[in-house]
């Protein structure tokens, strides 16, 4: 039996923003869940970030990685955000394809349902 790995909860994360901020709590639950694999991409001051996500969650210092190259509007709209706003997640394949994207902020449930859409997308490709 072939066994695709886990898809990945994309979190875009700037410490000036306030409801990312509100929102890492449960992006540390999110994180100890089973079977998830999460990525928080910072899109503002590297060390600021570091330092909020590692007071909520030490754990969350491993998912962390810093924005590509370009300001935090161009970073979020090449991950597919047009408008460039936060918060912002999206949920993506292992191999990068995105699966939903989502602007607002994140919740539990709504975790597992952006990841349960990459899972189908997976195991039923659109037909062409």
């Amino acid at each position: 039996m072939f066994l695709l790995p886990p898809p990945i909860l994309e979190v875009y994360y700037a410490p000036s923003c306030a409801p990312c901020r509100l929102e890492l709590p449960t992006i540390a639950e999110i994180s100890r869940q089973d079977g998830v694999r999460i990525r928080i991409v910072i899109v503002g001051d590297k060390e600021k970030a570091m330092a909020d996500l590692h007071a909520t969650s030490p754990r969350l210092d491993r998912y962390a990685e810093p924005g590509r190259r370009g300001d935090a509007r161009e970073i979020l709209r090449r991950a597919g955000n047009p408008d460039g706003i936060l918060p912002y997640a999206r949920s993506v394949t292992s191999d990068g394809k995105n699966c939903v994207r989502w602007r607002g902020r994140i919740t539990l449930a709504k975790a597992r349902q952006m990841l349960a859409a990459c899972k189908r997308m997976v195991i039923s490709p659109p037909l062409h």
